[in-house]
C-alpha cells in the first residue's frame, strides 16, 4: 500500500497505535450506545424510571440507561487517553503537538466544569446540587455524564472516519422506527403512547425537542441524498418527523425546526454544497404535510403562533408604556418564568443558587418552575461567568465552521444543523437529560479541525492518514 508520508515506525510505535484504534473503536461503541438511548421511551412493561435514590446516593443522578452508557463510555475514554499520553512523551510528539491547537477549544468547557464545581461547593444545599433532585435530577454528577457524552463524540470524529456519518443515520433511522412504532400503536390503540412521556422524554415538550433535531437532519439527509433509494427513504422519514413534530404540539420545537430549516439553506449555500432542487422537494414535501395536518385537526399551531404574535406585541406596548400590565403570562407563562429567574441571576450573578435547586430547594424564590430556558437557567445554576464560558464555546463552534465551509462534508452540514436547531429550541425550553446528549454529540462531532492556508491544512490531512497507512502496512507485514 503506497504511503504519502513514510513514519518509519518501530514496533512499539505499531502496538499504541494499534491499540489507540482499538480503544477509540470501543469509545465508538459508547458513543453508539449513547444514540441509542431513546429506545428506552419504548419500554411497554411500565414506568421508566428516571432516578434510583439511596442512602448512599451511589445511583442518585441522571437517567438510568444513559447513566451506565456514561460509566462504560468512560473507562474506555479513559485508557484511550492514557495510551495518547504515551504516545505524545515518547513516540510520535511532533504529530500529536500539530493538534494541540484543535483540542483549544475544550478550554471553555474545562473551565465551566471547574465553576460548575466551585458553584455545587457554594451552593445552599450541597448535597442535592451533587447528587441532583427533581424531575430534571441534574446535579453536578450528570455535568460530569454531559461531559462524557462530549468528550467521547469528540474524541472519535476524527480518529474513525465513518463515526459522523454512522451516527447521523442512525439517529435519524432512529427516530424514524420510534415514531413508526407510534403510528401502528396509535392504529391499532396499543396503549405505547402514555410510555413514550415517562422517563426518556418525560413529557411532549422534550419529545419536541428530539422531533425539531430528528426533522431538521431528516431534512438535511432528503436535500443531501446521493441516490434514489436513500431519497426515497428518508423523504418517508421527514414526512414522519414532520407529522409527530407538529402533532406535539410543542411551539418552540416547531420553531427550531423552521431555524434548522433556515440553517441548512444558508450553510448549503455558504460551503457551495445547497441542492435545489432537492430542498424545493423537501420543503414541499413538508409543506404538505403540515397543511393536512393542520386541516385535520390534528393542531393548533397556526392559533399558537398568532397567539405568539400578540404576545411579542403586548410585550413590546407594555415596555413601550412604561410597564403596569401584567405580561407573565405570555408565551404559555414562559415570560413571567424568564422575568423571575432573571431576578434570581441578579441576587447570585457570579456562582448561580446551584445546580438544580428548583421549587422548595430554591431558597430565591421557592415557587420558581423550571425556567423554560437552557440559558437562563444554567446562569442562575452556575452563574453568569459559567453562562459566558458556554457562550464562547458555541461562538467558537461557529466559527470554525465557517473557517472551514469549503471543507465541509454533507454530514457535517446535517450535523451542525441539528445542534443548531436544539440551540434553538432551548431557548423555548430545557431538557437537559431527555434530549440534551444528543445535541452533545451532534456538537462535538461537527466540530472542525482548525484549518491552515492551502497546503498546511491538506498535510494535516495526511498526517492523519499516514500514520494509519503506516501503522496497516506494518501490520500486515
Amino acid at each position: 500500500m503506497p504511503e504519502r508520508i513514510n513514519y518509519n515506525l518501530d514496533n512499539g510505535e505499531v502496538k499504541i497505535n494499534a491499540m489507540i484504534r482499538i480503544m477509540a473503536h470501543v469509545v465508538f461503541a459508547g458513543v453508539i450506545l449513547f444514540t441509542l438511548q431513546a429506545f428506552v421511551c419504548l419500554m411497554f412493561w411500565g414506568r421508566v424510571s428516571n432516578t434510583i435514590s439511596n442512602n448512599s446516593h451511589t445511583m442518585y443522578y441522571s437517567q438510568i440507561y444513559l447513566k451506565y452508557c456514561a460509566i462504560f463510555t468512560a473507562v474506555a475514554l479513559f485508557i484511550y487517553y492514557m495510551l495518547k499520553t504515551v504516545r505524545f512523551c515518547g513516540l510520535q510528539k511532533r504529530l500529536e503537538t500539530n493538534k494541540v491547537l484543535n483540542d483549544l477549544i475544550l478550554l471553555p468547557f474545562a473551565a465551566m466544569l471547574v465553576w460548575a464545581l466551585i458553584s455545587t461547593f457554594k451552593s445552599p444545599n450541597i448535597e442535592k446540587s451533587l447528587y441532583g433532585s427533581g424531575y430534571i435530577n441534574e446535579g453536578y454528577f450528570t455535568v460530569l455524564q454531559y461531559a462524557t457524552v462530549f468528550l467521547s463524540a469528540y474524541s472519535i470524529k476524527d480518529e474513525i472516519s465513518f463515526s459522523k456519518k454512522t451516527i447521523a443515520y442512525i439517529f435519524i433511522a432512529l427516530a424514524g422506527i420510534i415514531e413508526l412504532s407510534l403510528l401502528c400503536a396509535e392504529a391499532f390503540n396499543f396503549p405505547i403512547a402514555k410510555y413514550v412521556f415517562l422517563g426518556v422524554f418525560n413529557n411532549s415538550n422534550h419529545f419536541g425537542y428530539f422531533l425539531a433535531m430528528s426533522a431538521t437532519m431528516t431534512f438535511g439527509a432528503v436535500v443531501y441524498s446521493k441516490n434514489n433509494i436513500q431519497s426515497v427513504v428518508v423523504s418517508l422519514l421527514l414526512m414522519l418527523n414532520v407529522y409527530y413534530l407538529f402533532v406535539s404540539n410543542a411551539l418552540g420545537a416547531n420553531l427550531a425546526y423552521l431555524g434548522g430549516i433556515v440553517f441548512i439553506v444558508c450553510s448549503g449555500f455558504i460551503s457551495k454544497k445547497l441542492k435545489w432542487k432537492r430542498l424545493l422537494f423537501a420543503l414541499g414535501l413538508s409543506a404538505a404535510v403540515t397543511l393536512i395536518i393542520e386541516v385535520g385537526g390534528r393542531t393548533n399551531l397556526w392559533k399558537s403562533y398568532i397567539e405568539l404574535l400578540d404576545d411579542v406585541k403586548r410585550i413590546f406596548l407594555n415596555y413601550k408604556n412604561g410597564g403596569g400590565e401584567d405580561v407573565s403570562s405570555a408565551g404559555t407563562s414562559r415570560f413571567g418564568l424568564w422575568s423571575r429567574t432573571i431576578k434570581v441571576i441578579a441576587r447570585v450573578p457570579w456562582f448561580g443558587k446551584g445546580l438544580d435547586l428548583y421549587y422548595s430547594n430554591n431558597i430565591y424564590d421557592p415557587s420558581l418552575d423550571v425556567a423554560h430556558n437552557e440559558y437562563l437557567t444554567m446562569a442562575s445554576n452556575i452563574g453568569i461567568p459559567g453562562l459566558v464560558m458556554y457562550s464562547i464555546a458555541l461562538v467558537w463552534w461557529f466559527v470554525r465552521a465557517i473557517m472551514a465551509r469549503k471543507y465541509l462534508s454533507h454530514v457535517d452540514l446535517i450535523l451542525l444543523s441539528g445542534a443548531f436547531a436544539y440551540l434553538i429550541s432551548a431557548v423555548f425550553g430545557n431538557s437537559f437529560t431527555y434530549t440534551y446528549p444528543y445535541f452533545l454529540l451532534f456538537f462535538a462531532l461537527s466540530i472542525q479541525s482548525r484549518p491552515g492556508k492551502g497546503l498546511e491544512y491538506e498535510l494535516l490531512q495526511q498526517q492523519n492518514d499516514g500514520i494509519i497507512l503506516s501503522t496497516t502496512h506494518i501490520l500486515r507485514e
